[in-house]
């Protein structure tokens, strides 16, 4: 059983982790950012994490049942279910481009029930992999640098599910 102290320690460096990562990409946030703003020692999250991958597959891990719930919710079409999708990842973007990063294993079931989802959405497995491409956090970060609107690029990935639902 886990110590009540060490307990409380892991759950702020998580917290800590996850905001400094949606708030400057994991290329901007050190260990020692993370140890200051969970107001713990450097030590401490060698101990708990080993190292940065450690810490980051850690918050990958206590966050990957948040897609779950958004990949569970009842949609009716392809373009419902692909602008939640968007939504997801916009929402979390530079935490999604860590996940994509770092292959994460705890995400290998939620990534295996969105492909389920879409492809019974939009036809077939290349159709739900093709959606899912354009989904990618780098791509849509790209996009963003590009000077399309977050509007703009969730238009276009709603009328892509829904092109690709109609040719069912």
């Amino acid at each position: 059983m886990e110590r009540a102290d060490a307990a409380r320690n892991r759950a702020a460096l998580l917290a800590a982790a996850t905001e400094l990562i949606r708030e400057r990409g994991i290329d901007a946030v050190s260990i020692d950012d993370v140890a200051a703003a969970a107001g713990v020692g450097k030590g401490t999250v060698f101990r708990r994490f080993g190292d940065k991958a450690g810490l980051i597959q850690a918050v990958v891990d206590s966050t990957a049942a948040s897609w779950h719930q958004v990949a569970s919710l009842d949609v009716r079409t392809a373009g419902e279910f692909a602008g939640q999708l968007f939504d997801h990842v916009l929402a979390s973007l530079p935490l999604v481009i860590a996940v994509e990063r770092t292959s994460a294993r705890s995400c290998e079931a939620n990534f295996q029930l969105t492909v389920d989802r879409l492809a019974r959405l939009v036809g077939s497995t290349f159709n739900a992999h093709a959606l899912l491409a354009v989904l990618r956090g780098e791509q849509i970060a790209f996009l963003l640098d590009q000077g399309m609107t977050a509007d703009e690029i969730r238009a276009g990935v709603i009328s892509l599910a829904d092109t690709l639902a109609a040719g069912v």
